[in-house]
């Protein structure tokens, strides 16, 4: 056997006995396991601004495994009783690589294009960079009223009897 014929089937041997590829091979997951899951506790409120949305990031997928992809949210608002034709995405909230591994699970969003005195039905859609997306959360009902003052927190009365209490310039509470 030529020297160059032992080497070819030297390197075949060794080449086969290699496993194929590198890196972490998991099994292929269909697309309603890696779906986001929705956001929860979606809330809504008047702001001086408009309205603004409150909610709960997710941090797995549907399928239970841990989300580490997480790319961010559509807003969609449509007018209170309106069907699915009126519905419009008024916004996305991306999310950063620093803030997709964050602890704080807290989100907000304002819709400053809001109408005043009109009420909107809003949803919420996670995606992941994959372009998977969430159902969506809501819907919940929205009204931007920037004549209604926020209200404020109750003043402790004094008790009979008590005696007022002076702060450092001097005027009494």
């Amino acid at each position: 056997m030529s020297r160059y014929r032992l080497l070819a089937m030297l390197a075949l041997a060794i080449a086969g006995s290699m496993p194929p590829g590198c890196g972490n091979k998991t099994p292929i997951q269909p697309p309603g396991m890696v779906q986001p899951r929705p956001p929860t506790s979606l809330a809504a409120r008047s702001t001086p601004s408009g309205v603004t949305l409150s909610w709960r990031r997710p941090v797995t997928y549907s399928g239970g495994g841990r989300m580490n992809d997480l790319a961010g949210f559509e807003i969609w608002r449509a007018p209170v009783g309106g069907g699915p034709e009126e519905s419009l995405r008024v916004g996305t909230l991306t999310i950063n690589d620093q803030e997709r591994f964050r602890q704080e699970r807290n989100l907000e969003w304002t819709d400053t294009a809001a109408v005043p005195d009109t009420d909107y039905s809003y949803r919420v859609i996670a995606f992941t960079s994959d372009g998977y997306r969430s159902v969506s959360a809501g819907p919940v009902e929205g009204r931007f009223s920037p004549s209604t003052p926020a209200p404020e927190k109750p003043k402790k009365k004094a008790s009979p009897g008590a005696v007022p209490q002076v702060d450092h310039s001097g005027s009494q509470q």
